[in-house]
């Protein structure tokens, strides 16, 4: 992630459009004002190309809203946002270690297993 002085030049939160976050700069491929973000599917997420990265758009309000870099954390829309609306409550979820160690003993996995 960014330092958030360089997420702030670029965007800024927004309660006009679901992304959450609206551009504070024109680019090639956006003008001030416009809805930063794009749906995105299967994944079903907005995501935000800046710098040549790209971001989950809830992971960026989130620490727009709080000063808190998210790291490593889930950032979690509640159950009742099925449409992943950035402009509501968002909510940071630190898994245990023990669970980081789980989910990545299981991609390797499933990386051995397309590899044979």
């Amino acid at each position: 992630m960014f330092p958030i002085w360089y997420i702030k030049e670029k965007l800024k939160l927004s309660d006009q459009y679901p992304s959450g976050l609206e551009w504070v700069e024109n680019a090639y491929y956006h003008r001030i004002g416009d809805m930063a973000g794009r749906w995105t599917l299967p994944g079903r997420y907005y995501l935000v190309r800046m710098s040549g990265e790209q971001f989950h758009a809830h992971r960026l309000v989130y620490f727009l809203r709080t000063g808190q870099d998210p790291g490593n954390a889930d950032v979690l829309h509640l159950s009742d946002n099925i449409d992943k609306d950035n402009r509501k409550p968002l909510v940071l979820h630190v898994r245990p270690p023990s669970a980081r160690k789980n989910k990545l003993k299981k991609l390797q996995e499933q990386v051995n297993d397309e590899s044979n």
